[in-house]
C-alpha cells in the first residue's frame, strides 16, 4: 500500500479519473470531504481497504498515462463484483449527489437510493457537464436571460 498518500487523497485523485473533472473542480464543490466519509461510512472498512489497494495499483501502474490507467480503472476497478460497485457508486456521487444501493445485495431496490445532503444536489457534477444550473439553486444572475443558450450541434 502507498505509505505516501492517504486514502482521502487517493479518493480525489480516483475521483479525477472516474468524473473527468480536475481536482480543482471537484475541490470547489464542497464536497470532496463529505464524499469521502460518505464511502467510509457505507462500505465495510475491508472493502474501503481493498478499494484503495487497486486504487493505488491503477495510479502506480497507469503512471498518469490516459488509455492505461482508464484501461486498468476498467478492468480492476469496474467489474460489479468488485468493491460493492464502489467505484460506480463515486461516479453517482459525484454527479447525482445521491448513494446508491449494492445491486449485488440480494434485497437492492431502488428505494435504497439515499441523497447525501441538500448541498449534494446543488453541487453534483451533472449541472456543469449539462452547463446550466440546479433547479431552485445557483440562479445564473441578472441579465441571464439576454445570453441565447448554448447550442447543440447535431
Amino acid at each position: 500500500m502507498n505509505t505516501h498518500k492517504s486514502n482521502a487523497d487517493l479518493f480525489l485523485t480516483i475521483s479525477v479519473w472516474l468524473t473527468g473533472f480536475d481536482e480543482v473542480e471537484l475541490q470547489g464543490t464542497g464536497m470532496v470531504d463529505t464524499y469521502f466519509q460518505t464511502i467510509i461510512t457505507k462500505n465495510t472498512a475491508s472493502c474501503i481497504d481493498h478499494f484503495f489497494q487497486a486504487v493505488w495499483t491503477v495510479l502506480a501502474e497507469g503512471g498518469g498515462d490516459e488509455e492505461k490507467t482508464n484501461a486498468l480503472i476498467s478492468r480492476l476497478l469496474f467489474p460489479t463484483s468488485c468493491y460493492n460497485n464502489l467505484a460506480q457508486n463515486i461516479i453517482n456521487m459525484w454527479y447525482n449527489g445521491a448513494w446508491m444501493p449494492d445491486v449485488n445485495a440480494p434485497n437492492a431496490n431502488i428505494a435504497q437510493v439515499s441523497n447525501i445532503s441538500p448541498e449534494a444536489y446543488v453541487q453534483s457534477l451533472v449541472w456543469p457537464a449539462s452547463e446550466t444550473h440546479p433547479p431552485g439553486a445557483k440562479q445564473p444572475g441578472y441579465g441571464s436571460w439576454a445570453v441565447p443558450p448554448v447550442q447543440i450541434s447535431k
